[in-house]
């Protein structure tokens, strides 16, 4: 046993007191006469041993309950480590402040829980010791060591983040404060310990993690894990498929989930749908489109108590107008124009071979080499850095083209060269509907369905890339292929489009759909949507900022992000600035540049927790499983000082105290 105030020892010294009293307590005698002393002696005698031993275990039980009440202002207590240790301690308490603390405990959500306990703690400890309280953000402010006080206004002023990190990441982080601080370190972490955030491993000797979970009454969430459209462009007057996920994470089947589909505010009901327990489930709506510019979408479910991830936001852009440049040393093909014949939405601009516009290339969406004779080394050097970049081409050769350039080109982006030119009929056996210039264009082939014919072409080696055949011949070799040397395509016909040789261009059903989407076609297309605290930087073309002003993001916040160039791209810097999910203006010059929409990280909407029992990678770590209607205050005290006996004292004080005054009032003198 052990006293935490020995100095109060000393104060047994007054037991010397009473005794002292007692054994000079000299008492006078009244006289009394008595006519007959024969019998005297005999009485006196036994009545003087009988106050003697009263008077003695009166003296007992006094000094018994004095000893009694200044052992308890000494503190006895039996330690529960072979050592205790002395000296300031370093108390770091981690908060789980994730949107999984949503859920509800008996009483309260786990998060308003988590800070009722970390309160308890952190009360645990003295007044003298040093305290940090970290959530998920990790910032340098929550590094600081402050007093017991400002620790608990800072738990007090805690709120939910959507920067959530694995454990092992904090616990790195309380052993990096530890080290730059003299003093014990006391290690807390709470949570529910998700399965998804928790990761750590055996720790060092130098001081142990204690694990305090927090339990929901109902492991229940269902989630909107993603959405994306069919087609990876989406253009005016067009109904695009937009497909999402709908995810139920709970062990209970879920039925009439509302869900809400709203197109640049406007919301619409898209009905109920039933998700079975576990079930990923895929849904469809339909988006028609009738202005251009920016446009968001908004997903929404019902759930509760876990609602953060009930909302996917979606943004995307539909150009106002596409421009197309045909570049040619003969007349116009008409039916290549015809095919572009809106002004109001497409914009043609001709050019003749001797008078390309080299500077002007990344202003196009399409870029057709239609029958050019020859093709100089600028222009196969410009078109490639074009494609790269994610401009398209198409290729149209001419019947007395030269082969050699022809090739020069084709053999820069990666397609297959040419053969000489050859008269013979073929026909197209094939055509590819899942390739992305015909994908949903037909809803079914037709076995008898007409197919293009021509009367001579360049046959293609079998040398070089293999790209994606569009149209097949029958004796095998492509009439039209598709090649992706960069971000861009580069579309190659074997044969020119003049009538009497290929009847390509009098078939629209396969014609205009292949001018209309490889216009649209890009393989860099812009994210729909970003994830905070994991997308932290956004590219931007750099042709839509002018490097000389600032520009501003603005949403559920207001703030001047960071920029850098990377190539034809500015890299917006959001990192720690979005914190809350929805639609952000990228504006410049009061114009808007970009509608960028963030979701929540996912991860968070597993709501299973870790099994520590299975876990056998303990060491280190010590796991508080009590009752949620433990003290840990209490608990903490006991733990850290050991078996407190103070409490012993007093009830044994009151006890002596008891007994003494039994036996004055009922044994009374002789």
């Amino acid at each position: 046993m052990q006293f935490l105030y020995p100095a109060f020892l000393w104060a047994l010294t007054a037991l010397s007191i009473p005794i002292i009293l007692h054994l000079f307590y000299f008492r006078r005698y009244k006289k009394v006469y008595f006519s007959n002393l024969r019998f005297l002696r005999e009485v006196k005698e036994e009545t003087s041993a009988r106050n003697r031993l009263r008077n003695i275990l009166i003296l007992i039980a006094r000094l018994l309950a004095m000893a009694s009440i200044i052992m308890a202002f000494a503190q006895p207590f039996i330690p529960m480590n072979e050592s205790i240790r002395a000296g300031i301690r370093n108390v770091s308490v981690f908060v789980d402040n994730s949107f999984s603390m949503q859920s509800f405990g008996k009483d309260l959500s786990l998060f308003d829980r988590s800070r009722q306990k970390a309160k308890e703690v952190i009360l645990g400890y003295g007044q003298e010791d040093h305290f940090q309280v970290l959530g998920h953000e990790l910032s340098p402010s929550q590094s600081q060591w402050i007093s017991r006080d400002e620790a608990l206004v800072r738990i007090e002023e805690m709120d939910y983040t959507p920067l959530v990190k694995p454990l092992s990441i904090v616990a790195a982080r309380q052993k990096q404060s530890f080290s730059r601080e003299e003093g014990n370190p006391v290690s807390w972490m709470i949570s529910d310990f998700q399965t998804s955030i928790y990761d750590l491993a055996s720790q060092d000797s130098l001081y142990t993690i204690n694990l305090l979970p927090m339990h929901g009454v109902r492991e229940k969430n269902i989630a909107i894990d993603s959405a994306w459209f069919v087609s990876p462009v989406q253009s005016l007057n067009q109904t695009s498929s937009l497909l999402f996920t709908i995810h139920n994470y709970a062990a209970d089947d879920a039925d009439n989930i509302r869900v809400n589909i709203g197109l640049d505010g406007q919301e619409r009901p898209e009905g109920t749908i039933d998700v079975l327990a576990g079930q990923i489930l895929l849904d469809t709506a339909n988006i028609t489109i009738l202005t251009t510019g920016w446009h968001t979408v908004a997903i929404r479910i019902s759930d509760y108590p876990v609602t953060f991830d009930d909302t996917y936001f979606l943004s995307f852009y539909v150009a106002e107008n596409l421009h197309i440049l045909n570049i040619n040393e003969r007349s116009e093909n008409k039916k290549i124009s015809a095919v572009f014949a809106d002004p109001d939405y497409f914009k043609v601009e001709t050019s003749l071979a001797n008078n390309i516009p080299y500077a002007r290339f990344q202003e196009f969406h399409l870029i057709i080499l239609d029958e050019l004779l020859s093709i100089p080394s600028g222009l196969i050097a410009g078109l490639k850095k074009y494609v790269e970049e994610g401009g398209n081409v198409l290729f149209v050769p001419a019947t007395d083209g030269p082969l050699d350039q022809y090739n020069a080109l084709l053999k820069e982006l990666g397609a297959r060269e040419f053969s000489p030119w050859t008269v013979r009929d073929r026909d197209v056996g094939r055509l590819n509907s899942e390739a992305f210039m015909y994908k949903g264009v037909f809803n079914r082939l037709r076995p008898n369905m007409r197919l293009p014919k021509v009367t001579a072409s360049f046959p293609t080696s079998n040398a070089g890339s293999k790209g994606e055949s569009l149209l097949t011949f029958r004796d095998g070799g492509d009439l039209l292929t598709f090649y992706t040397p960069g971000k861009g395509a580069f579309c190659v016909l074997s044969s020119s489009l003049e009538e009497e040789i290929n009847n390509l261009a009098i078939q629209p059903e396969i014609f205009v759909p292949l001018l209309y989407n490889l216009t649209l076609y890009t393989s860099d297309t812009k994210k729909l949507s970003y994830t905070i605290g994991i997308d932290n930087l956004v590219p931007i073309d750099k042709s839509l900022l002018d490097q000389r002003n600032p520009i501003t993001i603005s949403g559920a916040s207001e703030f001047i992000p960071g920029i850098s160039p990377m190539g034809t791209k500015m890299l917006i810097d959001v990192s720690g600035q979005v914190l809350s999910s929805g639609i952000y203006q990228l504006i410049q010059n009061d114009a808007l540049i970009a509608a960028l929409a963030f979701n929540y990280d996912r991860r968070e909407s597993n709501l299973a927790i870790t099994d520590f029992d299975a876990n056998s990678n303990n060491a280190g770590l010590v796991i508080w499983d009590e009752a949620e209607e433990t003290n840990f205050t209490q608990l903490i005290e006991s733990n850290r000082q050991g078996k407190l006996l103070w409490k012993w004292c007093i009830l044994f004080g009151l006890l002596f105290l008891g007994a003494e005054i039994a036996l004055i009032r009922l044994w009374k003198n002789g």
